[in-house]
């Protein structure tokens, strides 16, 4: 990377208040290995967090939290957790994620509530509970680990692609929402990376950080609702301008 850039990135991230979710292992953990060099406190959470104490044992920036995102009290304790010792929250990274491969007729609810649950309810959870604290400070990065499995919409991955498209859509919207105030959030996709969900997959993780790092610095007339893919922004979603009020004429 550029100095110039990786001085910037420097400055941007010094004295942040970062969570990211899912970071003990994959795309999570490589993410938290890298913004844990900068002068920023990262918070971590997980339900597997005592795989990685020790790897951060000697950061003394970086907090461990163990979080099942799959219980809506323990989001909301964790954040409060954050907002009481803290006072803000800067940049939110929502991860944590997992991928089942099941043909859409073998899918019972169970799994369904479970791949929901951990790949958009928590993340949807997480951005209602720091929206409040970033429009007060008028400051908020916010980045949905999302994948190109929400658009290729691969057979046997229709849990993962559709949980995955919510994402998407849900940086759409919030950032609808959000044009009064710097708050960004975008949807990250980090291509056909190796890791534990994707064990045959051929790129490293770190390709994809210099695009996280991008987004979770960027200056108040940044992109806002986007989806990128390796430092590239990709329309997903068009724009349609459409009269709610009148239904269309099918004649």
């Amino acid at each position: 990377m550029d100095s110039l850039v990786e001085n910037k990135i420097k400055n941007d991230l010094n004295n942040k208040i970062i969570i990211i979710t899912g970071a003990s292992s994959g795309l999570g953990f490589q993410i938290a290995k890298s913004l844990s060099n900068y002068n920023s406190k990262i918070i971590l959470c997980s339900r597997n967090i005592g795989k990685i104490k020790s790897k951060f044992s000697l950061k003394s920036n970086v907090i461990l939290k163990k979080v099942d995102v799959q219980k809506p009290k323990e989001i909301k304790k964790f954040i409060n957790f954050v907002l009481k010792k803290y006072k803000r929250i800067d940049i939110l990274i929502n991860n944590a994620g997992i991928a089942k491969n099941v043909v859409i007729e073998k899918v019972d609810y169970k799994l369904i509530n479970n791949v929901f649950k951990t790949n958009l309810f928590s993340a949807f959870l997480f951005v209602k509970y720091c929206i409040p604290v970033m429009k007060k400070n008028n400051f908020g990065r916010i980045v949905n680990i999302s994948s190109g499995g929400s658009i290729n919409c691969a057979p046997g991955y229709s849990l993962y692609s559709a949980s995955k498209a919510g994402l998407n859509t849900l940086a759409k919207s919030a950032s609808n929402e959000l044009t009064n105030f710097n708050i960004k959030i975008n949807t990250l996709s980090p291509g056909p990376i190796k890791t534990p969900m994707f064990p045959k997959n051929k790129l490293s993780a770190k390709l994809c950080i210099p695009t996280l790092k991008y987004l979770c610095t960027l200056k108040k007339n940044g992109p806002t609702g986007k989806f990128f893919w390796f430092m590239r922004q990709v329309k997903i979603i068009p724009s349609i301008n459409l009269n709610w009020g009148n239904p269309p004429n099918n004649d």
